[in-house]
């Protein structure tokens, strides 16, 4: 991985390319667009939004060439990779700014917010938005149908579910390129940094009145706001965890059943991890912890 980053920052052109031909292969394989948005991320938190901004526009354009002449894929006019970029910039020009993984995370939960703001703003209904995206998504797919979707349910908690998405991606993208920036420039670093990412104490009101008033608005925009609440104090929930089994020098094995937990059963593991990165903002349990084991 050192290798791989220190290619991406030997030069613009190359640092361009990457970020180009991972947004190109994540159109088919989506956890490559994470890729493509740590490598302008890693731009902009060594060198600045000038050149992170002059690498965005000129990965853009190779993007935009080579998504051309790809055969066109129904719900998608223009690559995800765009998506994910847009966002990126800020929280990573913030990280740089701030040295503060939470406020970098404040600050990603507040461009979720204005997202989902928008999202219902601009469609006027996202549960139906959302249901024509599926319908063209699904078109060439044989006997995929959005029936399933309103069925269950699963159409009202959509939009919640892809800003959810959308913050973890944007969060991983970040995340890969401070790791790779520290491997590169400052050895061990980003484990400490991680460890010690915190979001402040006056979020966690502030996102349950902002919540708890959307209910007497909109169902689905309290839903929205609930998930996205849920992304941001899960990240800092496996920052505790992480923290915690180091202090303990506990095995690896431990956070490995928790990410596929996440993976496999997230209905249960994200709220228990948010429930805990939640309870943080009360109880500083890493300061609690480090205390605990000093005696």
């Amino acid at each position: 991985m050192e290798e791989i980053a220190a290619f991406i920052m030997a030069s613009r052109w190359r640092a361009m390319a990457v970020a180009a031909v991972c947004a190109l292969i994540g159109i088919y394989f989506l956890p490559l667009i994470v890729v493509s948005g740590a490598v302008i991320a890693l731009v902009v938190l060594r060198r600045g939004l000038w050149e992170g901004g002059l690498v965005l526009i000129g990965a853009a354009v190779l993007t935009w060439l080579g998504f051309m002449w790809l055969p066109p894929r129904p719900g998608f006019p223009f690559p995800l990779s765009f998506v994910l970029w847009l966002p990126l910039m800020p929280v990573a020009l913030v990280l740089r700014n701030t040295f503060s993984q939470g406020v970098a995370l404040l600050t990603l939960w507040a461009l979720m917010v204005a997202y989902v703001g928008l999202t219902h703003a601009l469609t006027g209904d996202v549960t139906a938005f959302w249901k024509h995206w599926l319908a063209l998504a699904v078109a060439n797919v044989k006997g995929a149908t959005v029936y399933g979707f309103e069925r269950e349910g699963t159409l009202r908690l959509l939009n919640g579910l892809v800003a959810m998405l959308y913050a973890l991606c944007v969060f991983a993208a970040l995340a890969l390129a401070r790791w790779w920036q520290a491997l590169l420039y400052n050895p061990g670093g980003f484990g400490e940094e991680f460890y010690h990412l915190r979001l402040p104490r006056w979020l966690l009101p502030l996102a349950i009145a902002l919540i708890w008033g959307a209910g007497y608005i909109d169902k689905v925009l309290m839903v929205d706001l609930l998930l996205v609440s849920l992304a941001v104090y899960t990240i800092q929930g496996l920052a505790i965890l992480h923290c915690l089994l180091d202090l303990q020098n506990a095995s690896g094995l431990w956070m490995i059943l928790v990410y596929g937990a996440l993976l496999f059963v997230p209905q249960y593991a994200f709220v228990a991890v948010a429930t805990l990165g939640a309870m943080d903002s009360l109880i500083d349990l890493r300061a609690w912890a480090a205390q605990s084991l000093g005696e």
